[in-house]
């Protein structure tokens, strides 16, 4: 599933608002514009860093893992993500 479908699925499920999530990433020292996280939900911006998606992942309940390696697909290309898939 694509960064941007888990993120949103996460946030119907949760029931949570944009705002609701932006507090709670206010209390872990993360910043960000409601604007913003809509953009990010509706894929109209690239995944965002790793740290954020710690954080939402932690906030929405998602695999932190599943989530951040759905960031770097979103980000890399097909090829170089099969390369570190493939390094040991």
């Amino acid at each position: 599933m694509s960064y941007f479908k888990m993120l949103n699925k996460a946030i119907d499920k949760k029931k949570f608002s944009l705002n609701q999530i932006c507090f709670q990433l206010a209390k872990r020292d993360i910043w960000l514009d409601r604007a913003i996280l809509s953009k990010m939900k509706n894929g109209k911006v690239p995944p965002a860093k790793d740290e954020l998606n710690k954080a939402l992942a932690e906030i929405l309940d998602l695999d932190p893992n599943e989530f951040r390696v759905a960031a770097i697909k979103e980000t890399i290309t097909d090829d170089l993500f099969e390369l570190i898939r493939s390094a040991k």
